[in-house]
């Protein structure tokens, strides 16, 4: 399906869903959702970058890293979701790590897998290692806990270390399983915007270990039926967000996947958080499907009480987020509307940049 003929039926989709909310009443009567990173800083703090890797493999308690196949073929059609997006079911592929009924795929948008494990219920460590050709990676750890409630599960954690530095940083372990088949591809990517982990030497294996810890005391803990997973992704283009005076403050990806469909970053805008509360703008594509991602960097030390922000003249359910975070939210069309971040709660922060880019699908 070309281009074209995907608009065309998203149109008549969204026909069938009739008229979208006026979006003023919508904001009267939102129900604010914050969004938080998972990740928690047990040792450095990581920021965005751009990495690209060679081979890795995965090493476990001594045992070799295991051979997936992969699995059968499944459908590509593409469908609308009830977003008025569109969606399809994405094939394993050669490379993929499958296990368990859990999958870290080979290739997300233009991020490669490198390094990928998932653990067997109950192993409670692994390392992943691999021979980087470059010093930017992407570092993802996930842990989930069957049979434990949210609350108890909140008392345990998933470590990242490297080089001998215990707990690099970490991630909160979830009850349950998780609700889809994909894992998150992303992760924390140590380093400054555009320069990479100065940590790692090109050509000299590296390793990271991945562990379940007591999130109180960090020390290494057991729980029947735990399974943690990891992956290092070699990540595609990245391009650069300034602020005023050139230096590079974050790095959004050339290229994102969403429900097996890519979209390419078409235009962007950054410019400086103004306490005035002036608010950064841009317009919508003239027609839809579209990705929009926004976000704020903000430079000093974190204050008492951030504020949150919002990228209003969106279709659908408004999303704040506090300061120094970032959302892509969907949108199923696109009238050339004014879209624009502004400050929803508190008082902008007196340094830091704020952003705006698209993203378009690929024909």
């Amino acid at each position: 399906m070309n281009l074209t003929d995907l608009r065309d039926e998203l149109t008549t989709h969204a026909d069938d869903l009739g008229t979208a909310p006026d979006f003023t009443a919508g904001v009267a009567g939102r129900v604010r959702t914050t969004k938080r990173r998972r990740a928690v800083a047990a040792g450095s703090v990581a920021t965005l970058a751009v990495a690209a890797l060679a081979v890795g493999v995965v090493t476990s308690l001594g045992r070799p890293a295991p051979t997936v196949p992969a699995g059968p073929p499944s459908s590509a059609a593409p469908m609308i979701g009830a977003d008025g997006m569109p969606f399809r079911s994405v094939p394993d592929a050669p490379g993929d790590v499958v296990k368990d009924g859990l999958r870290y795929r080979a290739r997300v948008g233009d991020d490669t897998l490198v390094a990928g494990f998932i653990g067997d219920r109950g192993q409670g460590q692994f390392s992943l290692v691999w021979e980087p050709t470059t010093t930017h990676v992407s570092i993802g750890a996930e842990c989930y806990l069957p049979g434990l409630t949210d609350a108890e599960a909140a008392t345990y954690m998933v470590t990242v270390s490297f080089g001998g530095t215990a707990g690099f940083f970490g991630s909160s372990c979830a009850a349950g399983r998780p609700a889809e088949r994909d894992l998150p591809a992303g992760g924390t990517v140590p380093g400054e915007p555009g320069q990479g982990w100065t940590e790692l030497t090109v050509g000299r294996t590296a390793s990271v270990r991945i562990q379940l810890v007591d999130a109180k005391t960090r020390k290494p803990a057991s729980v029947d039926g735990a399974q943690l997973t990891g992956a290092i992704y070699a990540q595609g283009a990245r391009s650069l967000i300034r602020d005023l005076s050139g230096t590079p403050v974050a790095a959004l990806p050339d290229v994102i996947e969403r429900e097996g469909y890519r979209y390419r970053l078409t235009a962007s805008i950054a410019g400086p958080v103004d306490v005035a509360g002036t608010p950064l703008e841009t317009a919508a594509p003239q027609s839809g499907p579209f990705l929009v991602t926004s976000g704020t960097v903000v430079t000093g030390s974190p204050r008492r009480e951030p504020a949150y922000f919002q990228l209003e003249g969106l279709v659908g359910e408004q999303t704040q987020w506090m300061e120094g975070g970032s959302q892509t939210a969907p949108q199923p069309s696109g009238d050339g509307r004014p879209l624009q971040l502004v400050v929803a709660e508190g008082s902008a922060p007196p340094h830091g940049t704020g952003f705006i880019a698209i993203y378009t699908p690929e024909p």
